[in-house]
């Protein structure tokens, strides 16, 4: 058996690769993560628009700890197994890339305790940074510049000693540091281009750009690019 973690991009259909739409087609069970706060599943949505199947929603706790995480995945397949035991393979559409910040990390790694050889599979998708960077008009890096992906939810001194670092940064999950990103931003720069792009690819797109885009948000589906030189 295989589990194929599927990118699907980070949230416009038409970025899905051809390859992605094959692999979640031809797959025996196809899991959908959903959040558990009542919020539509944007893989759900990217999925719908291209092809109907039956899927299996399985709760992707939001938490922090990775044993309680582990442990209710355990519940989720442990109540879903009637649905995928014996399917030829499985896959989880996720958004983004699949193995950048993915949550199919997350499942392959429990699938493993009930399913040792199990293989893993992983489909390439767009990644947010990417998109935010087209819509925003901006080149990311160029020539020899360094580029650091961080995530927001990252001690706060490793974040500010990697923008130091960086001619070019992106931060993914900037809602985490709450009131703490403007001044963080602040005291690694100066950045020439300041910009924030929620729900990129989606119908709500937003993007703000200088000091306004570190305000504190609760947009989870956000990141933050930061440019030294342009």
């Amino acid at each position: 058996m295989i589990f194929w973690g599927v990118g699907l991009g980070p949230g416009d259909p038409e970025l899905v690769t051809l390859k992605a739409l094959r692999v979640l087609g031809e797959a025996g069970a196809v899991f959908l993560p959903i959040s558990g706060k009542g919020r539509k599943s944007v893989a759900g949505a990217i999925l719908d628009a291209h092809i109907r199947r039956e899927t299996i929603p399985v709760h992707f706790p939001m938490v922090r700890d990775d044993g309680t995480r582990d442990s209710m995945l355990r519940e989720e397949l442990a109540r879903t197994l009637p649905l995928w035991r014996g399917a030829s393979s499985l896959a989880l559409p996720v958004i983004g890339d699949s193995a950048l910040y993915a949550t199919a990390a997350y499942l392959y790694s429990v699938l493993q305790e009930t399913v040792p050889e199990i293989e893993l599979g992983l489909v390439p998708g767009i990644s947010a940074h990417s998109l935010a960077s087209s819509r925003a008009g901006r080149f990311l890096a160029l020539g020899d510049e360094n580029l650091s992906v961080i995530p927001g939810t990252a001690p706060e001194g490793k974040i500010r000693s990697m923008l130091a670092a960086s001619d070019a940064a992106v931060i993914y999950k900037p809602s985490a540091l709450g009131g703490s990103l403007l001044s963080i931003v602040q005291e690694t720069g100066p950045w020439s281009t300041i910009i924030r792009v929620d729900r990129a690819g989606m119908d709500d797109e937003r993007i703000t750009e200088g000091i306004s885009a570190l305000c504190a948000s609760d947009e989870y589906l956000s990141v933050v690019e930061l440019l030294r030189y342009r």
